[in-house]
């Protein structure tokens, strides 16, 4: 049976992939809405990994009632955020274990003044969560859960590096691929092409994302068998559906 589905993601195009990947996994010609980021990109949050962050933190509390209250009312939420987020931004690593810093737990890491005057403690990579890409799976997840809770219609996706990973994967077969950092830039847009698909200007532009989306979604299994974070994904949704 099709749901209604609302998306938090860092960006257009990572929605783009995301509900056709659903459509694709689930069987279902599904509803969806896009609830983060805004389709201006100029609303609330904004864009980006920290949009996603500021989205979960302010809806942590009213996620439930939030759910049944949009119109039509929610089944499922779906949150991403990239694998390169644990990578390279010291915030979310803020809490932790290895991480010692007096304010800790005090200060809200997105307008810590220690990180804006480069006196930031958290040290890159974090050694709690280097094991690629496998560590920033598991530690974006139990953030984002630590924000929403444990719920059964939550379904937390981390694509390491990024969703653009999943691309260079379809079309590329490459080993190893969620170990190469910033696949847009190291891979797909570095050429006038890409597999004879057009990136004009070396931009991500929704036009193009529909031409990959519909690859990722023909080539699902070959993904899968590259990408831990593709099983992952489609695990974790399998387990929200059937709940």
């Amino acid at each position: 049976m099709s749901k209604n589905i609302g998306i938090v993601c860092e960006g257009p195009t990572d929605y783009i992939i995301l509900k056709e990947l659903i459509n694709q996994i689930t069987g279902e010609e599904n509803q969806y809405m896009q609830l983060q980021p805004e389709d201006n990109l100029t609303g609330e949050y904004g864009n980006g990994w920290k949009g996603v962050w500021k989205w979960c933190t302010d809806h942590a509390g009213i996620l439930k009632l939030f759910m049944k209250d949009v119109t039509p009312q929610l089944d499922l939420l779906v949150v991403q955020m990239d694998g390169d987020v644990s990578r390279k931004e010291k915030e979310v690593h803020c809490l932790c274990d290895t991480t010692t810093c007096e304010l800790k737990g005090t200060k809200n890491p997105l307008v810590c003044e220690r990180l804006k005057n480069q006196k930031c403690p958290v040290e890159l990579p974090c050694i709690a969560h280097d094991a690629l890409p496998e560590g920033y799976i598991a530690h974006l997840t139990i953030l984002v859960l630590s924000w929403l809770g444990q719920k059964k219609d939550v379904c937390v996706v981390i694509p390491c590096d990024s969703t653009d990973t999943w691309v260079a994967a379809v079309y590329d077969k490459l080993e190893n691929v969620e170990r190469i950092e910033d696949p847009w830039k190291s891979i797909i847009s570095k050429g006038k092409d890409y597999h004879d698909i057009r990136i004009p200007g070396h931009k991500k532009r929704l036009s193009v994302y529909r031409q990959f989306a519909s690859g990722v979604c023909s080539s699902w299994e070959d993904v899968k068998n590259l990408c831990i974070s593709a099983r992952k994904f489609e695990s974790r949704l399998k387990k929200c559906w059937g709940s």
